[in-house]
């Protein structure tokens, strides 16, 4: 019986693009160890939160918990900027942060502290604006000029400085205009704005996250509040992400995964908006991760927050202890793109203090690390030459968006775009034409394009600077 031929190839789709065209290796790149600053990713400090306070055990930060929030200052924000490998600003403020009267935005100092210290630094910032929050001294974050307008449910939760209990406000139909004015004044001040790298959809739930987890009662169970229908609560979430879609169409948005259980939030997801948790232990549910995981590969993901001293475990089970310290590891498992150590800049500085090592996964894990492991030039059947660049991502996610690789000799360019699904994983071959008449060098170089925003990018190559470049110089002939 005569074997049948299993080289056979009989898909059309099985085509290589280099097959009888003749190559020569070039050059050869080494991973860089380290930090590297890029755009869409990185290292976060909370500027101004709702907890702004310290402690670094869990009895020092429930006592702090109770007391006067200290106020952000111009010291602070020079401190944690300097820090070398801080990439990030998030600002997480109130409604009544940013608005005070209908039509107009008016922004504590805080907040314009935190935007001007990130362009000072020149690093990228990203905010949330929350309608509720437990933690917040006020009794509710609704603008004075609502507070009479909107109804309020009372709720507790935890022990926090100020009034007890909070109010937040119900999803009425005035809300959700109310809400939508709002966004949109932010979004015609910001969004076209270089800097604002992200902008989280919120309006919905306790610190904007999504849940209403609280106690009814002062030392009652914890409740998961149902204030609407399921059929009017998926009407809700669907308004508040279209709102904030037309808002900032040139920012990615970024959806708390509790969301995930609404029909918008799951369309959202499909359509790379991006993604984040508030926490990993005890709260990460299967379910959540599974629709994290199930984003586009342009969309990042933000894990929050690691604090110094406070997430530890000794458990009885080996397998189950766990402490702060291996969040950073566990989050880049994940595949983060972004991390956020503590609350707010002082949190921050104390780990960079205190625990400087809890930084080391962020600085060689996290995010997406691009860099031509191998480089061929090859010849064309009309006589021109492209570079094939063999690219390898040494982190944990793609680029959070199209990469665009070029290549310059003699002030003439060329240049290629490469979607982020194929550089993740193994090594991904990327055709670059170079210039008509180029030289015997290139100087090599990368763009990432996020939501409407294009920036240039670092290689994470090791070079004789010590530093990850921005540029790569290739010799064509040896």
């Amino acid at each position: 019986m005569e074997r049948e031929n299993m080289n056979q190839v009989t898909d059309n789709n099985f085509n290589n693009p280099f097959s009888g065209r003749k190559s020569e290796q070039v050059a050869y790149f080494m991973p860089y160890k380290g930090h590297i600053h890029n755009p869409g990713m990185g290292i976060i400090t909370m500027a101004v939160s709702d907890h702004m306070t310290t402690g670094y055990t869990p009895q020092e930060r429930a006592v702090g918990d109770r007391k006067k929030p200290f106020s952000l200052t111009e010291k602070m924000l020079d401190e944690v900027t300097a820090l070398p490998y801080i990439d990030n600003i998030y600002i997480r403020v109130g409604w009544n942060d940013v608005q005070k009267e209908k039509g107009r935005l008016e922004l504590i100092p805080e907040f314009e502290m935190a935007v001007e210290a990130a362009q000072k630094a020149g690093i990228s910032w990203g905010f949330r604006i929350m309608q509720a929050s437990p933690s917040n001294p006020a009794e509710h974050l609704i603008p004075e000029f609502l507070a009479d307008k909107l109804p309020m449910y009372p709720y507790y939760d935890g022990d926090f400085y100020g009034p007890s209990p909070k109010k937040l406000p119900l999803y009425t139909k005035e809300y959700l205009k109310y809400w939508e004015e709002m966004l949109v004044l932010l979004g015609e001040k910001y969004d076209k704005t270089t800097e604002l790298e992200y902008a989280d959809v919120s309006g919905f739930g306790l610190w904007g996250e999504g849940h209403h987890g609280c106690h009814v009662k002062p030392n009652g169970p914890v409740v998961d509040l149902e204030l609407d229908s399921r059929e009017r609560t998926e009407e809700i979430v669907e308004n508040l992400i279209h709102s904030h879609q037309n808002a900032f169409p040139a920012t990615p948005m970024v959806l708390n995964l509790v969301l995930s259980e609404y029909r918008a939030a799951q369309q959202a997801i499909q359509e790379g908006c991006w993604v984040r948790r508030d926490s990993y232990h005890h709260w990460f549910q299967a379910d959540h991760a599974q629709y994290g995981l199930m984003k586009r590969s342009d969309a990042a993901m933000i894990f929050e927050t690691v604090m110094p001293g406070i997430s530890m475990e000794d458990n009885e089970d080996p397998a189950f202890r766990y402490s702060y310290l291996e969040m950073p590891d566990r989050m880049c498992d994940y595949g983060a793109a972004y991390g956020i150590v503590g609350f707010n800049p002082l949190d921050t500085l104390h780990a960079d203090h205190m625990v400087p090592q809890l930084f080391d996964a962020f600085k060689n894990r996290i995010g997406y690390r691009l860099r031509p492991s191998i480089c061929w030039k090859v010849l064309q059947e009309d006589g021109s030459q492209s570079l094939v660049l063999g690219m390898v991502n040494d982190g944990v996610a793609n680029p959070p968006g199209t990469v665009i690789f070029k290549a310059e000799s003699k002030g003439e360019f060329t240049s290629v775009s490469v979607e982020p699904g194929i550089l993740g994983g193994r090594m991904a071959l990327v055709e670059l034409p170079l210039p008509k008449n180029c030289g015997d060098k290139i100087v090599l170089s990368m763009d990432l394009v996020i939501g409407q925003k294009r920036r240039p990018a670092r290689f994470a190559a090791q070079v004789r600077s010590g530093q990850a470049p921005y540029e790569l110089t290739i010799c064509l002939k040896h």
